[in-house]
């Protein structure tokens, strides 16, 4: 076995010492031959600079090399200062409710209302300070408040817990009006891993450092998944086998009265409770498959009218219940939804079925349900976090409606002579907005994921969007398309600079909802428009190839731009703007809106 794999394993090894993992950090970093492409700065009212390590360790195990910068003690504002400087482009900031005054817990009882009030007021007044000099990083992580000492609950009121639930609202309000600020729930972690193992009193009365490793582990892993595993992965579709996996038992020999799916009894209430958690994904944006060897006239009669079956025929945006190879079933999947196979995860009981998407297509990440059904729960969890956003955005939530809508339009345009004449029923309408501040998040989390539709492959995070809209020279244009089936969205992204007589496309990308409707072709009148009332006499873009955006090789060609150079790195394009045509779409109507 090679160092590197030794290396890793102990850094997945959640048991390892801490001086194995120190050890494993130093030298799989010294084996990685990149330079840190991932800066984050920590910044706590304690001592928590152990938790640097356990992120250059996560880091790691996703492939990335990450450089960290430890603030001051309990000086917060004047670590974003020194990150900045520093170009760092994360924070971890961690206040400690027991320190944001000396043995506050304790205190409480003594405090009066206006005292607590005065401790609360400075300590939000100086975060959003803290927020507001921070607008420009990528992402900034906040640790919630928790208590430090937990005292039994004798059923009297604990005013120490009346304090902090005021304190962590306060803290929750105060964040949601910054799109690159993201919470991380300590006490889901504390639940996770108990008190006894998170603390350390000893050494948090010694040099204030009340955190046990553990913790600290715990708390980086939760960042990395908030993260997506910093950028490595973005997964949009779950594919789900039926038998063993939605139900206990096989519909095909069990029959509607055999399969299991009784939420009050045992194995049926753990395939119930894991129904309940697929929803709750389809909910928040997941879009849900069936990838199943099954007679299709089964698992329909599953999905309408077994009286426990919690996901109906609506949840899922496509059905592949055949007796065809998954991993054809697979690729067809991937195909009719234009999605990558990296975007998709397939879970399943079989070890063949597994074994063989594993083999043939080894894009897809691929979830085996466990053997012993006590250990399902734990494996579905593992499921829900691949899903974890940094933010979800409403155009995130519950995207099978959307996808149902366009699948049923394109089987609607076969009914037409061409694809122009069926277009002009649809009755297109997109909304051109400019530098909008609401519209930041959901632009961010479309420049990270969409690949097909893509000119640039620019990865622009919340606090690039941020920056360029306050730059006089950019110009962020976001398209929202509605058509007779209803809303898509935020599905469409422009990002423009102007420098001298020059007008630079520095991104054009689109989701693949709304490609190939003429949208892509619809708004570039009024983006030369304002190019040229910027002053500028040329317009410029390039197509920078990739993996997977082939399809638009030759976009701005048919946008009517002209070649002026091209290399293995990209084609290049500009063309006065006073002579730049663009193809007419009559039947899309354009409303610029802010």
């Amino acid at each position: 076995m090679s160092t590197t794999i030794d290396h890793k394993g102990i850094l997945s090894d959640s048991t390892a010492t801490l001086a194995r993992v120190i050890r494993a950090v130093d030298q799989a970093e010294a084996e990685l031959d990149v330079t840190p492409n991932l800066s984050f700065g920590v910044s706590s009212n304690v001592s928590a600079d152990l938790v640097s390590l356990f992120l250059r360790k996560h880091a790691l195990l996703h492939g990335k090399r990450l450089n960290c910068e430890v603030g001051g003690h309990d000086d917060v504002l004047n670590d974003v200062s020194r990150f900045a400087e520093a170009g760092v482009k994360n924070m971890l900031y961690i206040p400690f409710f027991d320190n944001l005054v000396p043995n506050f817990e304790t205190r409480i009882d003594s405090f009066f209302d206006q005292d607590i009030e005065a401790i609360h007021s400075d300590f939000i007044m100086r975060t959003k300070l803290m927020f507001e000099k921070a607008k420009t990083m990528s992402m900034v992580y906040v640790s919630t408040f928790h208590l430090y000492d937990f005292a039994v609950d004798a059923g009297a009121s604990d005013r120490r817990k009346m304090v902090l639930n005021v304190f962590n609202a306060k803290l929750r309000d105060l964040a949601s009006g910054f799109p690159n600020v993201r919470l991380l729930d300590v006490g889901t972690i504390l639940q996770t891993i108990s008190t006894e193992k998170a603390f350390d009193r000893r050494f948090y009365f010694l040099n204030t450092a009340p955190y046990r490793p553990v913790f600290l582990d715990e708390l980086a892993r939760c960042i990395a998944l908030a993260s997506r595993g910093f950028g490595t992965y973005f997964y949009k579709a779950l594919v789900l086998d039926c038998d063993n996996t939605l139900w206990g038992g096989v519909i095909g020999e069990d029959l509607m009265d055999g399969i299991k799916l009784d939420p009050h009894s045992f194995p049926g209430r753990v395939f119930w409770q894991a129904q309940q958690a697929f929803l709750g994904l389809e909910r928040s944006g997941t879009l849900l498959c069936l990838c199943s060897k099954n007679n299709p006239e089964d698992v329909d009669q599953v999905l309408t009218s077994y009286p426990n079956q919690v996901l109906k025929d609506e949840q899922f945006i496509l059905k592949k219940v055949n007796w065809q190879p998954k991993v054809e079933n697979l690729k067809a999947i991937a195909q009719e939804l234009n999605i990558g196979l990296d975007s998709l995860v397939f879970v399943d009981d079989s070890s063949f079925e597994c074994e063989s998407v594993r083999a043939a297509l080894p894009q897809v990440r691929v979830v085996q349900v466990p053997s012993s059904l006590q250990h399902y729960p734990k494996t579905i969890q593992e499921i829900r976090e691949l899903f974890i956003a940094a933010g979800i955005m409403d155009e995130s939530r519950s995207k099978t409606n959307q996808y149902t809508k366009i699948l049923k339009a394109s089987a609607g345009s076969a009914d037409f002579d061409s694809h122009d004449d069926y277009l002009r029923t649809l009755d297109l309408q997109v909304t051109l907005d400019r530098n909008s501040p609401k519209d930041i998040p959901r632009i961010s989390e479309l420049s990270m994921k969409s690949n097909q539709f893509n000119l640039t492959t620019l990865r622009q995070d919340v606090g690039d969007i941020t920056r360029r809209m306050a730059s006089s020279d950019n110009r962020v244009y976001s398209l929202k398309v509605s058509d007779r089936f209803g809303e898509a969205g935020l599905t469409g992204v422009a990002i423009v600079s102007w420098e001298d007589e020059i007008a630079t496309v520095e991104a054009f990308l689109m989701s693949c909802r709304v490609i190939g409707r003429g949208v892509e072709f619809s708004i570039w009148s009024q983006i030369a428009k304002d190019a040229a009332e910027k002053g500028c006499r040329f317009l410029q873009a390039s197509y920078l190839p990739s993996a997977k955006n082939l399809q638009v090789a030759d976009f701005y060609d048919r946008l009517g731009l002209s070649r002026i150079a091209s290399t293995d790195a990209g084609t290049y394009y500009m063309k006065p703007i006073d002579r730049f045509t663009p193809p007419t779409v009559d039947y899309i109507k354009v409303i610029c809106g802010i």
